[in-house]
């Protein structure tokens, strides 16, 4: 068998990564093709230990499973910040794109946290804590991406949290019937008539309105996000303009139905996808031929931005 440090191991890592986005995020995958190969490799890697690192809380056996398996890859970060190899094969692949990238550890660390949080439902869930969890599970995977993708400025790693956070925004707006058979529900308490898991089914009243508020938040996250993707490098800008266009997609589809989401997953099919992927390259043609404005957001992007700024800073980001 090759090991992990060898080209033989090298290639496994890659096509796992590959299989990984491919059978989790169809959406995620779609975009990342637009990508140069080297970038869609690393970016494939970073989602296969993101996934990884979810689906190890997902589908432990039970809740001390779970914990043991976030300190396991708690100590790989210890070991990765520390320039040493990490134990987990998966945690390789994370090492692997620090020392090639100098990937932000703070970020791993808070997306961590993050997974750590859903081993205890939270009880009074409340908006501040809807965001910062956004933040630990999409904004720092963001950040996470900005190496990869060519950012050299870090005062626009806020922009990529933002994005981030709209993106996971949007998950949550989908996912309300499944996270609650899971039992959890990210909908807070005073947006939602103070939903909270139950044996019972969710009332579809207080989930529509709580996954209206939801979307409404979310908009103002991707206007923040989106200004930011000029700051890319330019072979990297289309894959995030098309998958921050698909993600809010599905929130324009939700609409659609009303806000139900209890019964049907909302989703954009291939068609829309293509859709959405040719407004993005127009919308790239035309703001490459144009003056970049991305400072000049309204109020809703504005407040997300420094929603995303002050969450980096809490969690140790530095910009």
């Amino acid at each position: 068998m090759s090991s992990p440090g060898s080209a033989g191991g090298d290639a496994d890592a890659a096509t796992a990564a590959r299989e990984s986005i491919r059978r989790h995020s169809r959406s995620f995958s779609f975009a990342s093709r637009l990508l140069p190969a080297a970038k869609r490799s690393d970016v494939e890697r970073l989602y296969a230990w993101c996934r990884w690192c979810d689906d190890g809380v997902d589908t432990a056996a039970s809740p001390a499973a779970a914990a043991t398996f976030v300190a396991e890859v708690g100590r790989d970060l210890k070991l990765i910040a520390d320039g040493r190899e990490p134990a987990a094969a998966e945690s390789r692949w994370l090492a692997t794109l620090v020392s090639r990238h100098r990937l932000s550890i703070p970020a791993a660390e808070a997306l961590l946290t993050g997974m750590q949080s859903d081993l205890v439902p939270a009880v009074d869930f409340r908006a501040p804590d809807l965001l910062r969890y956004c933040f630990r599970v999409a904004g720092a995977v963001g950040v996470l991406m900005c190496p990869l993708l060519g950012l050299r400025d870090h005062s626009f790693l806020p922009h990529a949290a933002a994005l981030g956070m709209g993106m996971q925004l949007t998950n949550i707006a989908r996912d309300v019937a499944e996270d609650w058979q899971r039992g959890r529900c990210y909908l807070p308490v005073e947006w939602s008539g103070s939903l909270r898991p139950s044996g019972a089914a969710p009332d579809a009243e207080c989930v529509g309105s709580g996954v209206r508020r939801v979307l409404e938040v979310a908009d103002g996250f991707y206007a923040a996000g989106n200004s930011g993707i000029p700051a890319l490098d330019a072979d990297a800008r289309l894959a995030v303009r098309a998958a921050s266009g698909i993600y809010r997609a599905i929130g324009t589809q939700i609409r659609r139905r009303g806000y139900r989401v209890l019964h049907e997953r909302a989703r954009v099919t291939w068609l829309g996808k293509l859709r959405l992927f040719s407004k993005a390259a127009l919308t790239g043609m035309i703001l490459e031929r144009g003056p970049q404005n991305i400072g000049n957001l309204d109020s809703p992007a504005s407040q997300s931005l420094a929603t995303a700024r002050d969450l980096l800073l809490e969690h140790g980001v530095s910009t």
